[in-house]
């Protein structure tokens, strides 16, 4: 649309210093001059405008003049919009960020919500008389029922459907969250487990743009920091899983593009588990360097993504209370 607007406004230009050097045919001569710059046939459909009044005349100038103010040509104008449209992509990661900020001040709150009517269960259940016997044990089955240890224990607290029990993963989680360790092959890793409640909300109301980010993590000390991000609702029927790279305190010191390979595998809880799992994502053969560059303002986009029909999710163990756990597996050895 705006090419049509450059071949009026040009037209309207010609015209007006047309007529001041002699008429028609200094339109003429404006207008192959303007068909040869541009390359627009468009442009010869046009040989026969002409403009009547002094006033008209004047206004086409002034406009003209105003638009492409220091312009010589089209070429010169559609430069400039691209610079536009560099500087509106811009602004859109701005707002992109104040956006993801948001939704990681709304997920603190929720985790802070959650411990605090945590400790407050407990502290009920310590105020309740025994049901269970001597020594004052509730009963497992009970629905004030909470496992012993901190907070943490309780996020990975999970139904079996038949009894409330405790997940098979619980001692692994606890045992590698947010650490390096060894593999069993030799090869050294570090792991993150993100837990997120309220799925089956999530992935029935959420809209299919609507996301959710972890909180952000370095891989090792003085590392990347990288971060996660679901989208439970994707086009009313899948649920995505991205990891992404975002702004640390060590990036000057650290080796860019990102190059180390990871996956990603949400758990499944349920006996023999088989968890849902990524394949091994190797930077340097996928996507562009652009997305492992080293972040400049806040996440880099994020390039790969574990997807899956919502129905998956549904079966096996992968949800239990209402909750999902995805694991993040950064490899730090070849």
């Amino acid at each position: 649309m705006w090419k049509a607007v450059v071949l009026y406004v040009a037209v309207l230009l010609c015209s007006a210093t047309s007529a001041q050097q002699g008429g028609a045919e200094g339109i003429q001569s404006m207008l192959n001059h303007l068909v040869q710059n541009t390359g627009s046939a468009d442009v010869q459909s046009l040989s026969y405008c002409r403009i009547s009044t002094r006033d008209l005349m004047s206004t086409a100038q002034s406009t003209a003049t105003r638009v492409l103010q220091g312009v010589c040509n089209p070429r010169e104008l559609n430069e400039r919009f691209e610079a536009i449209e560099q500087k509106m992509d811009e602004q859109f990661r701005v707002l992109q960020t104040m956006v993801m900020t948001l939704e990681e001040q709304l997920r603190q709150q929720d985790n802070s919500i959650k411990k605090n009517h945590a400790k407050l269960r407990k502290t009920l259940r310590a105020l309740r008389p025994e049901t269970g016997g001597e020594g004052g044990a509730l009963d497992p089955h009970s629905t004030d029922y909470l496992p012993g240890g901190d907070e943490e224990e309780y996020e990975y607290h999970y139904d079996t459907g038949r009894e409330d029990s405790v997940s098979p993963r619980l001692t692994e989680i606890q045992r590698y969250n947010s650490t390096m360790h060894q593999q069993e092959d030799g090869k050294r890793v570090f792991t993150y487990y993100w837990r997120i409640g309220d799925i089956e909300h999530k992935m029935e109301n959420w809209g299919g743009r609507r996301s959710l980010r972890s909180s952000s993590f370095y891989i090792f000390q003085g590392g990347y920091r990288m971060y996660m991000r679901i989208f439970p609702n994707q086009r009313g029927e899948s649920f995505y899983i991205h990891v992404g790279l975002t702004q640390g305190d060590y990036d000057n010191t650290l080796d860019w593009p990102f190059r180390l390979r990871h996956r990603v595998q949400v758990l499944d809880h349920g006996p023999s588990p088989q968890d849902l799992s990524s394949r091994i994502w190797d930077p340097t053969q996928l996507c562009s360097a652009w997305h492992w560059r080293r972040p400049d303002s806040g996440d880099n986009y994020e390039c790969v993504g574990l997807g899956f029909a919502k129905d998956t999710l549904m079966s096996r163990g992968f949800i239990n209370r209402d909750s999902v756990v995805i694991k993040l597996t950064v490899f730090l050895t070849e």
